[in-house]
């Protein structure tokens, strides 16, 4: 499943990338690319430790 991001520039430079629906789940970079990269390990973690948990994951297709 695909849940949106929103993406910040820093004013001291770097971007920080979320995923608003996942609470708590961001990441930081110097560049975009690196921000991304990032989030993708990120929510990969969140979402197995969600399932370990047996947390019900948000529902975005509505």
């Amino acid at each position: 499943m695909e849940y949106p991001t929103v993406t910040y520039q820093c004013e001291e430079g770097g971007y920080v990338v979320e995923i608003p629906a996942l609470k708590g789940c961001l990441a930081q970079g110097e560049t975009l690319e690196e921000a991304l990269a990032e989030l993708k390990i990120v929510t990969e973690l969140w979402l197995e430790t969600a399932e370990k948990y047996g947390q019900k994951l948000p529902d975005i297709s509505g």
